[in-house]
């Protein structure tokens, strides 16, 4: 790309992100992140809030401040070659523009600081050894991406340990009161009627997802065009998928049989896609891009001893894609309820399987490093009739006495009790039922 072309881009998207807007402040630690002399790898679904995130963390920053947005259809013909005329561009208007200020940076030693936000920058390609230079060459540089090929064994070989990774997910309930612009409550000092105005406000969320422009304009139907766009540009554009039919009618499968375990045999009839391999190329393809999960049953040990038969069950990148991607599936209330305390951990950084031998128990936390199970989570809507505490409570003991847990948690939508459970060998044990919409305001 010749300069000329170059020069109005970098100023639109400079204008874009020093415009005024209103921050959403994300329940992540920001000061980690101003540290300068890490690459911010910041990954996450598209329309989460990436760029807001970017525009608060230069909002405390001074120094040189440049962004550039690649999903710009105009950056398509951009290349490596192009990269110093970027930074040569970049360094005659912001250093013009502070030049030109009236008051100078209260710390004097952030006005030669230069920090690069990068959007999307997956699109660009080799991109790594760009941004590997411009933060050896002591440029702060915060990237983003909507695909977890950001993370690429590559990618982290090349930056060493000199990256810090930050995952976004749609909004917490927490957040979703803050876009709401209702205080933030402490679950254990709500009045009764408090509590019920909290549980009418949860199950707005439950139902529409937490992704932010569907909270602030009430328009639950983005959220089926957010899964159009990520379909299109995630995953048929980058991976020239052929079969886009097959793939899509694979998405909405899954989406529509949330929180369940999956055969590949089913995926075949549900997508009519025959070849095995195309199916579990595209099944990478969609938890690439964050439409899906899929978590394993811990330590399940195959026949064969292969890791591609290992049980997984599959769970939606946000609630809201239920009811607007496939609108006429009966609704299953109890899956999408375990599909919201899913992203609710994956949101608090947690390693997440599950278990089953005869019983099942939704949930085990494990430490990331050595394995070791440190917590065991069971779900279920409502906890009021007698078959259905059994079924919880003898999963939930199940999994706390192969692993020795001496307290669980049972996530209802409006129960909560504290009960002392003799096991096996007539050890008590302490399992706290809660409310979900309290536990996701601790």
């Amino acid at each position: 790309m010749q300069r000329l072309e170059l020069l109005p881009l970098v100023l639109d998207h400079k204008t874009f992100f020093q415009s005024p807007f209103d921050i959403i402040p994300r329940n992540v630690s920001v000061p980690p992140c101003l540290d300068g002399r890490e690459i911010n790898l910041i990954y996450g679904p598209l329309h989460t809030g990436k760029t807001s995130f970017l525009k608060q963390v230069a909002s405390l920053l001074q120094g040189i401040k440049v962004y550039i947005n690649f999903e710009d259809s105009r950056f398509k013909e951009l290349g490596p070659e192009d990269f110093q005329e970027i930074e040569k561009i970049a360094a005659e208007v912001y250093f013009k523009e502070n030049q030109n200020k009236e008051e100078p940076d209260e710390d004097p030693d952030a006005e030669g600081a230069v920090y690069y936000f990068l959007d999307e920058i997956h699109n660009l390609p080799d991109w790594e050894n760009w941004v590997d230079r411009l933060n050896r060459e002591g440029a702060g540089v915060f990237i983003t991406s909507s695909s977890t090929s950001l993370l690429s064994q590559d990618v982290s070989s090349l930056f060493a340990d000199r990256t810090r990774v930050l995952k976004l997910l749609p909004f917490s309930f927490k957040e979703y009161l803050t876009l709401r612009k209702l205080r933030v409550p402490r679950p254990n000092l709500l009045t009764p009627s408090r509590c019920d105005e909290m549980l009418c406000l949860f199950l707005h969320y439950f139902d529409n997802g937490g992704f932010p422009d569907v909270i602030k304009d009430g328009n639950s139907m983005l959220t089926r065009a957010y899964f159009e766009e990520t379909l299109q540009t995630g995953v048929i554009a980058r991976h020239n998928i052929q079969d886009a039919e097959g793939l899509k009618r694979l998405a909405v499968f899954l989406i529509s049989n949330m929180a369940s375990e999956y055969s590949i045999d089913t995926l075949k009839k549900a997508s009519g896609i025959n070849n095995e391999d195309t199916i579990r190329d595209y099944l990478d393809y969609l938890e690439e891009a964050f439409l899906l999960y899929r978590i394993p049953m811990f330590n399940h040990v195959s026949e064969d001893g292969t890791e591609k038969d290992s049980p997984c069950k599959v769970y939606a990148g946000d609630t809201g894609f239920f009811k607007t991607v496939y609108p006429n599936y009966p609704d299953s209330l109890g899956l999408r309820f375990e599909n919201l305390v899913f992203l609710e951990l994956l949101r608090q950084g947690k390693q997440v399987s599950y278990f089953r031998d005869r019983r099942e128990c939704d949930f085990l936390i494990t430490e990331k490093d050595s394995q070791a199970v440190t917590a065991a989570v069971q779900v279920s809507v409502y906890f009021g009739s007698p078959a259905t505490r059994e079924r919880e409570v003898l999963g939930l003991m199940a999994a706390m006495e192969e692993y020795g847990l001496n307290e669980g948690l049972i996530l209802t939508l409006d129960d909560e009790e504290v009960m002392d459970i003799a096991d096996r060998d007539g050890e008590k044990r302490k399992i706290i039922v809660n409310s979900v919409w309290k536990w996701m305001l601790e």
